[in-house]
């Protein structure tokens, strides 16, 4: 005898006539039109999208932009996510292959050139799947990627969808080559939330960093100095910090809080406690790899305050956290930041055209760096 399962009871399921719109969280999604054919074109001229998003090759003009929105809109259960504010186009997500009988579809994702590494399609993501679940009436909803693109393993896991296994030669590549995937997948019985970090995560830590110390961030004691050195004008055009005492507290509070398994934050003292600056390993992932990034107060720099920093969070992420891999992208024209990233054994790995929007609105090309645990410049 069976047992009944969580689609026991349910109906086929009935596509909308046209993709609903969603929000989340200051994205609008909407179905896809015609006018968005520029947009289609800047995706598809991307180097990144290109390298993971195989239905953007056949993308080279406006012509064949139109027809790509067309097939989209066939689905019916494709969406364009645009900042809420703005109206820029921001990525893109969907559903396919339904199985009406199953209650099962796969899902899809990308976020374009300068919306990244800000959670866009993590909202995005979540918005489709509480959809799915809901209105749509699914029970199951699969997801799969390239192995090395460790950026959508992590979006994966911060929406739930948990790692079932790797499918081995599954994607076709630029280069013509097979490339191993991820298969994921979600059940509508699933808990909310992320999933609990593959990597099994530590206890907060200070670190002794030469003449300076790694601390945990205190809420109380330290929002009113990172309110103060996030208003430098240098710290709001390369990083994003909090404005207010509130936001503070919850950037503190947030960062102190190493439980999810996926960041390692301090900040950066002297001996007699005033605030230096700050360092954070994020995106910790299970492929051992990680980012890093940083900020110094007005008054601390040039001091090597950020090359010590950095050496030092790095080494923990080698040692306590056994990463093998740590990156770190920086503005091509914020020299100092490439200075200490080569200081610290970060080689140059490349230039990504236009990769990120800084404070002033502005894409921005970067530099590439990482540090390998087998690099000989360890410090």
């Amino acid at each position: 005898m069976t047992a009944a399962g969580p689609g026991a009871g349910r109906g086929p399921v009935v596509l909308p006539e046209v993709a609903p719109t969603l929000t989340a969280d200051g994205l609008v999604l909407r179905p896809w039109e015609l006018t968005d054919a520029a947009f289609v074109l800047e995706l598809a001229r991307d180097p990144e999208t290109r390298r993971w998003a195989q239905s953007f090759w056949p993308v080279v003009d406006l012509d064949t932009a139109s027809a790509w929105i067309e097939a989209r809109r066939d689905y019916r259960t494709m969406w364009v996510a645009v900042d809420a504010t703005s109206g820029e186009g921001v990525g893109w997500i969907g559903l396919s292959y339904l199985e009406p009988d199953e209650w099962s579809m796969m899902i899809s994702y990308g976020t374009a050139p300068g919306w990244r590494r800000r959670g866009v399609t993590r909202r995005a993501l979540s918005a489709v799947t509480a959809y799915a679940f809901g209105p749509l009436g699914l029970v199951r909803i699969s997801l799969e990627h390239a192995v090395a693109n460790v950026g959508s393993c992590a979006v994966a896991a911060a929406a739930g969808y948990a790692v079932e296994g790797t499918l081995r030669q599954r994607i076709r590549q630029l280069d013509g080559g097979l490339a191993d995937s991820h298969a994921h997948a979600r059940l509508v019985d699933d808990p909310d939330g992320p999933l609990p970090a593959p990597r099994t995560p530590v206890e907060p830590v200070e670190i002794v960093a030469g003449a300076y110390q790694l601390c945990i961030p205190n809420a109380e004691l330290d929002a009113a100095a990172i309110v103060e050195a996030c208003a430098d004008p240098m710290i709001t055009l390369y990083n994003t910090g909090p404005t207010d005492l509130a936001a503070a507290r919850r950037w503190c509070r947030d960062r102190a809080d190493w439980s999810p398994g996926t960041h390692a934050s301090w900040l950066v003292k002297d001996t007699v406690g005033t605030l230096l600056g700050q360092v954070s390993m994020f995106q910790i992932n299970d492929q051992g790899s990680a980012q890093l990034g940083y900020w110094v107060a007005g008054p601390a720099r040039g001091r090597g305050v950020a090359t010590a920093a950095v050496t030092a969070a790095t080494r923990f992420g080698f040692d306590a956290l056994g990463l093998h891999r740590v990156e770190l992208f920086h503005a091509v024209e914020n020299e100092a930041s490439c200075r200490t990233a080569t200081r610290a054994g970060f080689a140059l790995e490349g230039q990504l055209r236009q990769s990120y929007r800084y404070g002033d609105g502005v894409y921005r090309d970067e530099h590439s760096h990482a540090r390998l645990a087998t690099d000989s410049s360890r410090g």
